[in-house]
């Protein structure tokens, strides 16, 4: 059902392999601080498939999501619209109607990044203090950052028309 979902959105991106290596040319294009982030974010999506593809049990994930690179960019007053200068601002496609991504279309790359990594802390930081919490959904929580991994790349890679 995730991999469904992930696949409408997603076309070119339904796939564990077709995400690494679309990261692989995205990491290919760009040098320095982008670089390593885009890596770190290869890195977190790769865990994301995991709890998709339900080969690894999404508590076990949640623990090896990493902030490291976005932390010291932070730091550093890193402009994380420079991942792509000439399309700063989200653009969506059609499939996005109506959908919870639709929200980013219209905002810059900086925005999108900043919820990525937000979401990333916030269920660590739930996971560190309760990760019996019955309430939580976990498997929902991976999924929804899945996706804004996926539609970061979608646009810094360009939409397939």
């Amino acid at each position: 059902m995730v991999i469904d979902t992930i696949s409408t959105l997603f076309s070119t991106l339904g796939t564990a392999t077709s995400t690494a290596k679309v990261f692989k040319e995205l990491i290919g294009n760009n040098r320095g601080d982008a670089r390593i982030l885009l890596e770190e974010l290869k890195r977190n999506d790769t865990l994301c498939w995991l709890a998709a593809d339900r080969e690894v049990d999404v508590q076990k994930i949640i623990p090896q999501l990493s902030t490291k690179t976005y932390d010291q960019l932070l730091e550093k007053n890193f402009d994380f619209n420079k991942l792509n200068p000439r399309k700063k601002i989200i653009t969506g496609n059609s499939r996005l109607q109506d959908k919870d991504l639709s929200a980013f279309v219209g905002k810059d790359i900086a925005n999108l990044v900043e919820s990525i990594y937000d979401r990333i802390k916030e269920m660590q930081l739930i996971h560190q203090v309760d990760p019996q919490n019955k309430r939580i959904n976990w498997n929902r929580r991976i999924v929804n950052l899945h996706k804004r991994i996926l539609l970061l790349m979608a646009h810094l890679k360009g939409w397939p028309k």
